[in-house]
């Protein structure tokens, strides 16, 4: 479904990397026969043995060649337009970082981001209100903040760290209209994610706290935690819905 949508991009001005990260499953058979028909949209297949999010994603960027990336989740459905409206926000203004699509779970069709998505884009447009389900970079600046590197942020929540680094070098542009749809199976990550506590501490933390927020606080708590990258990899939905 994710690459179905894909397909139905009403702009076609894109290039579609998709990363094998060592799956056990079928998915790469699975994405080549849905591949099939994108006759007028340039695919590429990579493989990245190292498993971890981290890790495909630095295997994309490097092979990516155009001056905008979008990182994709293989359990998320994208609207029509959603390829234009990242242009057009990118278009829209000078310095832009990246473009953030907001999340609504109920579907994509005809729907705005809910009130609340909205009120903190609005009192901390500065923070990251989206997961890399719906985030697209200038190529640029994602290169001279650094990247997907591993060695700068080695656990989960890296779209929030990647955020936070590259929006020290341009603005983040967040529209009500631009919206994605992940699986419902993201109901429960609190096994791979941070407290509650941890959660308003970064909406509330100031900018110049962010380093020390990100590189001391957060990365002490996730350590000792065992929420390094790798964790993301664990299916709690297979667990609880083994057929």
């Amino acid at each position: 479904p994710t690459l179905h949508s894909i397909a139905q991009q009403t702009d076609r001005r894109f290039q579609l990397v998709l990363v094998n990260n060592a799956s056990t499953d079928e998915s790469e058979q699975l994405a080549r026969k849905a591949c099939q028909p994108m006759t007028d949209i340039a695919v590429q297949f990579l493989n990245e043995n190292q498993p971890g999010k981290i890790f495909a994603l630095r295997t994309g960027l490097a092979e990516a060649g155009t001056a905008y990336v979008a990182t994709l989740d293989a359990d998320t459905i994208y609207p029509p337009d959603y390829v234009a409206r990242i242009l057009r926000e990118f278009a829209a203004g000078e310095g832009v970082a990246a473009v953030l699509a907001f999340d609504h779970p109920a579907g994509v069709e005809g729907l705005h981001a809910t009130a609340r998505q909205r009120l903190f884009a609005d009192y901390f447009p500065s923070k990251c209100h989206t997961g890399g389900f719906g985030q697209a970079f200038d190529r640029a600046m994602l290169e001279e903040c650094g990247g997907f590197c591993p060695d700068l942020w080695p656990f989960v929540l890296e779209d929030h760290e990647i955020i936070h680094r590259i929006g020290k070098l341009g603005s983040l542009a967040y529209a009500s209209d631009h919206i994605c749809a992940p699986s419902d199976r993201r109901s429960d990550r609190s096994d791979c994610s941070w407290t509650t506590f941890e959660r308003i501490a970064y909406k509330l933390m100031p900018a110049a706290r962010m380093d020390w927020f990100f590189y001391s606080f957060l990365t002490k708590r996730f350590e000792r935690r065992g929420l390094r990258n790798i964790k993301l990899r664990d299916q709690a939905w297979l667990k609880s819905n083994p057929a």
